[in-house]
């Protein structure tokens, strides 16, 4: 039998559904040029898969190192943010730990905070305001005592962001911050100055658009890194998702490209919904939008599925909530139509 703390859990999960135009998962719709792509795998074909990788994972750790001004003692990498994130969480998370996050916010946290037994503090976010609730998180961190902040900026679901200097804010109080930047880049977000009570959680998935790899890093203090290696999975990435991620990084101008294209889209996007009857979109900073609307959050998903428009139901965590990533401008175009004629139609 699992923990009591388990069986009254529901695991993490997605509705597998098929459709034309795929907007449900805050994916990138810009893919690896295929040339690089054959590079990297001829470079891996010619090396032996019956050896392990190594171990510390120093190549793509030096290679994050050097693209962001930080040491490899600074950087941990691991098979998605995700994972990282778990790591952290058991090395500074314990029965009783107040953590205190922005709620609606990536469920995950949740869960692994009452896996570790920590006590969740969730503070109520106002997604129609684009800004996170600094002021809220910063006085429950300064009533605990050890107290333990994660916070996603900008947030999944509901695209808003701290405001300036809120790291240092957060740090301010005593607390550790757990600082989840998955969407980072698409607000021209830099990464905060390295400090012991500080975790800065990247992914290649979002604007490297290389979700199928699962690769994802962390940066702290070398004392802070040698903490949370003690707690994380030894061999967690395989030699393909090493050498495409630490490929990717030679290629910075991809990423760039791909970050200026999401965010004209979604300025045009967010236009677009504004103009929608019924239609009310909440400000975001990162490469997806959410909105309500007049009809409900699971009528309107299943009317734009029917019409080959697969997007996210958040109604669980944002009344009424529907949550559409940005995509290619053709994608885009398709979701505006079909929003549109169904608007119409309700």
């Amino acid at each position: 039998m699992s923990r009591d703390v388990i069986a009254a859990m529901t695991a993490y999960t997605l509705e597998l559904r098929e459709a034309e135009v795929k907007l449900n998962q805050n994916e990138s719709p810009f893919d690896l040029p295929r040339a690089l792509k054959e590079e990297i795998l001829a470079r891996v074909a010619a090396r032996p898969w019956n050896i392990y990788p190594d171990f510390e994972s120093m190549a793509l750790r030096g290679a994050l190192a050097n693209a962001y001004g930080y040491e490899p003692e600074n950087v941990l990498v691991g098979n998605g943010s995700n994972e990282l994130l778990a790591a952290a969480i058991g090395a500074f998370i314990g029965p009783g730990t107040p953590v205190v996050f922005p709620k609606p916010t990536f469920s995950l946290y949740e869960k692994l905070v009452t896996v570790a037994g920590g006590r969740a503090i969730p503070i109520a976010v106002d997604p129609a305001t684009g800004i996170l609730p600094l002021d809220e998180l910063l006085r429950a961190a300064e009533r605990e005592t050890n107290a333990v902040v994660i916070v996603c900026s900008p947030n999944n679901p509901t695209g808003g962001v701290l405001p300036p200097r809120g790291v240092d804010a957060l740090l301010a109080t005593g607390a550790t911050v757990l600082f989840d930047r998955a969407y980072g880049d698409f607000a021209h977000d830099a990464l905060p100055p390295l400090h012991d009570r500080l975790v800065t959680f990247s992914t290649f998935s979002k604007a490297w658009g290389l979700a199928a790899t699962r690769v994802g890093w962390l940066a702290s203090t070398a004392a802070t890194c040698r903490e949370i290696r003690k707690v994380k999975l030894p061999y967690s990435l395989n030699i393909i998702s090493e050498s495409i991620a630490a490929t990717a990084l030679q290629h910075r101008e991809l990423r760039d490209a791909n970050v200026a294209r999401t965010v004209a889209e979604r300025a045009r996007v967010y236009a677009a919904m504004q103009g929608i009857a019924g239609v009310t979109p909440y400000p975001s900073q990162a490469n997806f939008i959410a909105f309500t609307s007049r009809v409900a959050a699971k009528a309107l998903f299943e009317a734009l599925f029917a019409r080959g428009i697969l997007i996210r139901d958040v109604s669980a965590a944002v009344p009424n909530a529907l949550r559409v990533s940005i995509g290619s401008r053709e994608e885009n175009d398709r979701f505006l139509e079909a929003l549109q004629e169904t608007m119409k139609a309700g």
